[in-house]
């Protein structure tokens, strides 16, 4: 024990560690044959190095003394191979990173030994060298500080002239590797934070600032390749289509929270590069399809939803008062144009109009926007003064400017986001809802009208969405809240009923607008809403007839939460990304007969009727109701005994037989069997058993098959009146996980088909009746225990034990 413990100290003498410098000098060129003799030595140094930082000063002394880090450099230099330079690079990073003596992390930047490691000419194409010389930057980024950053750089006079580590590392910024993109994010952010101001004049101006206008670019093409995806004709909602969606929609918005990082550090000139390429190369030109300008310029021919979407999230995610004042000032030019008309009218004072727009354009001065030129085949810039001029124009030119009599609200519905706010298609609708929301909630936006947003200066929706959006009388968006909200509740009383996503959604909208209006609506828009609640009601009754009614209390108990939950989301942490995922999946549910179908017809049927039942009593009552107490039936008037004795049964259990009826079946593994057909209702379960006779108790059966009453659709043979064929239920419910995306089934199970035979045309009718009495009884259980909820004074009832 005391030799190992010696052996153990040795190995980090300050005697060991020059020895081990002294055979590193040694060795005068590495290849093949001493390589793994090189690289034992570097560990070795490393390792001593690491220890001697924390625990004993002569060792970094000696380090210094002997400039290790020069031989590092030099066996970099005299290696006939590639072979070395990971291990090298990987011993590198491990020492600095466990560094913690500022006079050692200054000792290692100093004298150019830095640089000249990451200058030399590697060889990235085969192998991780990448990963292992990323990982080397970003563990000296790690470690400079203010005071050591200019021993990196290379300054002539007081410019800066050259940053080794930074322009390396940015040649890696779009590597497929998501492991080193991460790294060279993680160094550029460790930079950006501690520059001086003579490195933030180097990264900001050509070519090293060239680097921002290559991330939007690249964030620009992963847009349109969202766009393809979304509008993709083929595979029309498959769930790789939707798979490949939400991976874009991440790694974008991975992308948006990388910008957000770095107009967080807070410094001038790195925030304008940065909010200038995003608006000149992406937010710009995404909005000017928005505004209809007949020339659609620069729309790079993507969709309004995914547009809408983009510039949604890139607002919430990345923010700042530029980009949320620029977009908000093209967005609503036109209702702007019309509120300085009004002023001018009105005072014929233009300076204090409340719709003067330069404030809210100021940040989009002398910006010029990339566009696609189709003509050309490229891409042209236009001036956003050029852009400013065409909107007057076609305001200006618009036959409500010229004093006659108008309909404000009309004129705004037609133009620009407004017109997509009323959009037929409603995704693009939602989606349109979504950004004015987006604009209007963030605390960055300024010289804004109050009557626009319905609220004064000093109020936030984001923490009180009581003092909520749009209620400021005399503002226009004021005088369109009724058809708003009606273009909503025409979307829950669409026939076809569009998907209950769709409606979930727009159940959200109308809560936070109801709100904001002290859940107000005009006579039109409540009758809307009665007819839009009686359709999901006779839609869940209609269900009571489906092959899956036995499931429609426990589905109530399991939704009613969802529901509730995804009505009561904040504002702020509500993903735009269902705006695509509507988009998508606008299609009626086919007229598929198989279970798996049927049971996700049911499950959407009671989402739609609790979101309606929800909707209701925020409209009559000003509140959401908690989950409902369904109360059970009493047992059929079966004796009990037998009661609980089939509706306990299990495979290969016993079982009375009662009256069951015989019969016989064909398994393909067994040949044809005789057995007994028993079927009982329980409350609202119920159960088909086949059992064979037991061989020893004439009046009890051993089960061999069990299907669930509900679903049956008995059916009589045209052509052999003694066979009995019954459907059974395949898809398991309980099997299906919640999985948020993925909760769909995509190979559904077929169903089960029993044929029995019987040996009369009457015993088989006898058999057919039982079954359909005893799904009957059942159905009549689940309808008792559903009939308060569907009753038209539920909610007076509600109020009344409230009251109690």
């Amino acid at each position: 024990m005391w030799r190992s413990l010696w052996r153990s100290i040795d190995r980090f003498s300050l005697q060991h560690f020059k020895s081990v410098i002294t055979e590193l000098r040694q060795i005068k060129v590495v290849n093949a044959q001493n390589r793994d003799t090189v690289v034992d030595l570097l560990q070795t140094i490393v390792e001593i190095v690491t220890y001697g930082d924390r625990q004993d000063p002569l060792i970094f002394e000696c380090f210094m003394e002997y400039q290790v880090l020069a031989e590092f450099v030099r066996v970099l230099k005299i290696s006939t191979s590639s072979t070395i330079e990971a291990p090298l690079l990987q011993y590198l990073s491990i020492m600095i990173q466990n560094m913690d003596s500022e006079h050692a992390i200054y000792y290692c930047l100093s004298n150019d030994y830095v640089n000249n490691i990451v200058a030399h000419p590697y060889n990235f194409d085969a192998g991780d060298l990448a990963l292992y010389y990323v990982s080397f930057l970003r563990a000296v980024s790690s470690k400079i500080s203010r005071d050591t950053l200019c021993l990196l750089v290379k300054v002539h006079g007081d410019v800066v002239v050259s940053f080794p580590m930074y322009t390396e590392a940015l040649k890696f910024a779009q590597h497929e590797e998501k492991m080193i993109q991460t790294a060279i994010r993680a160094l550029t952010l460790n930079i950006y934070n501690i520059c001086d101001n003579n490195v933030y004049q180097f990264i900001t101006t050509p070519p090293a600032s060239i680097y921002f206008s290559d991330l939007v670019s690249s964030l620009r093409k992963q847009c349109l390749q969202l766009d393809a995806l979304v509008n993709s004709s083929e595979d029309k909602c498959t769930h790789q289509r939707n798979k490949d969606i939400f991976l874009k929609t991440d790694k974008i918005v991975d992308d948006l929270f990388y910008f957000k990082d770095m107009l967080s550090v807070g410094e001038s000139r790195l925030s304008r590069v940065v909010t200038q390429n995003l608006l000149s190369l992406l937010i710009l030109p995404l909005l000017l399809p928005l505004l209809k300008l007949g020339e659609n310029k620069g729309s790079y021919n993507i969709s309004a939803v995914t547009s809408l979407y983009i510039v949604s999230r890139l607002l919430q995610v990345v923010g700042g008062k530029h980009l949320i004042n620029g977009v908000a000032g093209l967005l609503l030019y036109h209702y702007m144009a019309l509120c300085q008309r009004d002023a001018i009218a009105t005072n014929g004072d233009i300076a204090g109009s409340i719709g003067d727009a330069s404030p809210l354009l100021h940040s989009l001065n002398d910006i010029n926007i990339k566009v696609s030129d189709h003509e050309a085949e490229g891409e042209k810039e236009i001036n956003i003064n050029y852009l400013l001029q065409h909107l007057n124009v076609q305001t200006s030119s618009n036959s409500h400017f010229d004093g006659s009599p108008k309909d404000d609200n009309v004129y705004i519905e037609r133009f620009g986001i407004f017109a997509y706010l009323f959009s037929d298609n409603h995704s693009i609708s939602l989606a349109s809802l979504f950004l004015l929301l987006t604009l209007a909630e963030n605390k960055d936006l300024e010289h804004f009208p109050a009557s626009l947003l319905g609220m004064s200066q000093s109020q936030g929706l984001m923490n009180n969405c009581e003092s909520a959006f749009l209620k400021v009388d005399g503002s226009i968006l004021v005088g369109l809240m009724p058809q708003i909200l009606k273009t909503l509740l025409k979307v829950l009383a669409c026939q076809p009923p569009v998907s209950p996503p769709m409606q979930w959604h727009t159940g959200w909208f109308l809560r936070k607008l109801l709100q904001c209006q002290g859940n107000k609506l005009t006579d039109d828009n409540i009758h809307l809403f009665n007819t839009s609640y009686e359709q999901s009601r006779e839609c869940l009754q209609k269900e009571l007839d489906g092959c899956w009614f036995d499931h429609i209390p426990d589905t109530i108990g399991h939704e009613w939460g969802s529901c509730k939950k995804a009505l009561e989301l904040q504002f702020h942490v509500k993903d735009p990304l269902f705006t695509l995922e509507l988009e998508i999946c606008q299609q009626a549910i086919d007229g598929n007969f198989n279970s798996c179908f049927a049971w996700e017809r049911m499950v959407d049927a009671v989402k739609v009727f609790i979101l309606h039942l929800q909707l209701k009593a925020l409209i009559f009552m000003g509140c959401l109701l908690e989950k409902p107490s369904l109360e059970s039936p009493s047992d059929s008037d079966l004796g009990k005994t037998y009661s609980r004795d089939i509706s306990s049964a299990s495979f290969g259990s016993e079982v009375s037989l009662g009256s069951g009826i015989p019969c016989r079946i064909a398994f393909s593994y067994a040949g044809v069997r005789d057995i007994y057909l028993v079927a009982l209702a329980r409350g609202i379960s119920g159960k088909l058993i086949l059992a064979e006779k037991h061989p020893f108790r004439s009046q009890r059966g051993i089960v061999i098959a069990i299907a669930p009453l509900a679903g049956l659709s008995p059916r009589i043979d045209e052509d052999h009146p003694t066979w009995l064929h019954l459907q059974i239920r395949e898809f398991e419910p309980n099997f299906v996980k919640a999985k948020g995306r993925e909760s769909k089934v995509s190979t559904p199970p077929a169903d089960g088909r029993w044929t029995l035979g019987f040996h009369s045309a009457k015993a088989c009718e006898t058999a057919r009746l039982l079954i359909l009495e005893e799904t009957c009884k059942q159905r009549s259980s689940v309808e008792s225990m559903l009939a308060p909820l569907l009753r038209e004074d539920y909610l007076v009832n509600v109020l009344d034990r409230q009251g109690d």
